[in-house]
């Protein structure tokens, strides 16, 4: 189901990306949500703030525990919201560099007003404003590198993984990264992104074979077009335990039906109960903790 408006702006997109790589020359930070207004800036904060309140289990206390988010981009609310909730510490491992500015503080402050509970010491003002190193860290590479052993009560991560090319490396490092009995919180997005958001339909950008989607998004610059039981298998063969689940938006089934025999071969193998799941999230645990202990104690008497 071919959108020319869409494909077009992409493809050139991609094609000034490949003359800039060739060129040698380096491409711009990126600062995609915080360059809106700053109340479009605000909404999406928020909205990622609520999911990541819904999600946390309400028997999880992060008091003076560390965390991690994995690809935060120029979003410090999520990382404010944790440190709002308790912890001492958190590290964000993002490719790009941070985005570190009086906006930033300005967000924080207004989602603090709409009653978010989040952590209003991110960001130093004097003698620069720069991020507080005793609250945050910063480490710009893909989580996929990172490296931490056993550190982390908390590592989350919030529509991300529908961008990482290399599933077994992220949940690896993710897993590496946690402390046992201590937990991971992923939502991901498996709709349209870019030039197939609203008001496209979600699976619309399923329809395209994969030469074509290749050239209009290239690895690292897409989202990868996986389902849910492609994430289900890696994250086992972690070492997790899925803990919980969380359908948070599916598909309408007329569409389904009449978008199906237009998918690529790949997708259109998918079972409908899955193919349906436009965006979910994953409760994880580490094995190790004191639940695993009174199993293992209850097992024995």
């Amino acid at each position: 189901m071919l959108h020319p408006q869409r494909v077009l702006p992409a493809l050139k997109g991609n094609g000034l990306r490949q003359l800039r790589k060739l060129s040698g020359l380096k491409a711009r930070p990126k600062a995609p949500v915080l360059g809106q207004s700053i109340d479009s800036v605000i909404s999406r904060h928020a909205g990622l703030c609520r999911h990541l309140g819904e999600l946390l289990p309400a028997d999880f206390s992060l008091v003076e525990m560390e965390a991690c988010e994995a690809g935060p981009g120029d979003c410090l609310a999520t990382a404010a919201l944790v440190l709002g909730l308790g912890a001492r510490h958190v590290d964000l491992v993002e490719l790009e560099p941070p985005v570190v500015n009086l906006k930033q503080n300005d967000v924080l402050k207004a989602l603090h007003d709409q009653g978010f509970p989040v952590a209003l010491d991110l960001i130093q003002e004097l003698p620069q404003v720069a991020l507080n190193t005793d609250k945050v860290g910063y480490h710009t590479t893909f989580m996929d590198n990172f490296v931490a052993d056993r550190k982390y009560a908390l590592v989350y991560s919030l529509c991300v993984g529908e961008h990482v090319e290399n599933l077994e490396t992220f949940f690896a490092s993710c897993y590496r990264a946690t402390k046992p009995g201590g937990i991971n919180l992923h939502m991901i997005d498996l709709g349209g992104h870019g030039q197939f958001e609203d008001p496209v339909p979600p699976l619309d950008f399923q329809t395209y074979p994969d030469w074509l989607y290749g050239m209009m998004f290239p690895p690292f610059h897409r989202a990868t077009r996986r389902f849910l039981g492609d994430y289900l298998r890696v994250i086992e063969k972690a070492g997790f335990i899925v803990e919980k689940l969380h359908r948070l938006r599916e598909a309408d089934a007329a569409y389904l039906q009449s978008i199906r025999p237009k998918l690529r071969n790949a997708a259109r193998a998918v079972p409908l109960t899955e193919l349906a799941l436009i965006e979910f999230a994953v409760t994880l645990r580490r094995p190790g903790g004191i639940k695993d202990w009174c199993a293992i104690q209850g097992s024995n008497l």
